[in-house]
């Protein structure tokens, strides 16, 4: 399957209040960046500025979207990153920008982190001539599951197990 298509994989329900959870975590009470930023149209470019591989616009997208922003990127889902690249650009009132912009980058930067470290771990098998599959654990943070496994299924290793059972 590729990178795109693993986007299937994530149940709509499931994401959404995984998004909602995280943005509840983040900002539980008064949002007082709005009374800073306003909610007039802003935008926000995101510029990869290490090499790896891009994963987690799922998770991205839903943030934003339940923040009623809009998300255009320039590059697909598994692309290998070389920087400086402009990967995506975020549009919408400025106060829901900076609200989501902390969780949406710290999501996308772990899940792209474990998919790189996937990918690496996968070429290194392979160039040692291992035929068989390179796979994640099932030890995962609490609340991250879902983004950690789907970034190693992004980076090209097998998941292992999806749950503790």
């Amino acid at each position: 399957m590729d990178a795109e298509g693993l986007a299937l994989l994530l149940p709509p329900v499931t994401l959404a209040a995984l998004v909602d959870s995280w943005l509840r975590e983040d900002c539980p009470g008064l949002n007082y960046a709005a009374l800073v930023s306003g909610a007039g149209p802003s935008q926000a470019a995101l510029w990869a500025k290490s090499p790896g591989v891009l994963a987690g616009q799922p998770f991205f997208d839903a943030i934003f979207t339940q923040l009623n922003c809009q998300v255009s990127w320039f590059l697909p889902e598994g692309s290998k990153l070389v920087p400086v690249a402009r990967v995506a650009e975020v549009r919408g009132p400025a106060h829901r920008l900076l609200l989501g912009e902390r969780v949406a980058l710290n999501t996308l930067a772990r899940c792209s982190g474990i998919a790189s470290a996937a990918a690496a771990a996968v070429e290194a098998a392979r160039g040692a001539g291992w035929t068989g599959h390179v796979a994640g654990t099932r030890k995962t943070t609490p609340g991250f599951r879902l983004v950690e496994k789907y970034g190693l299924l992004v980076g090209g290793a097998a998941s292992h197990r999806y749950d503790l059972g």
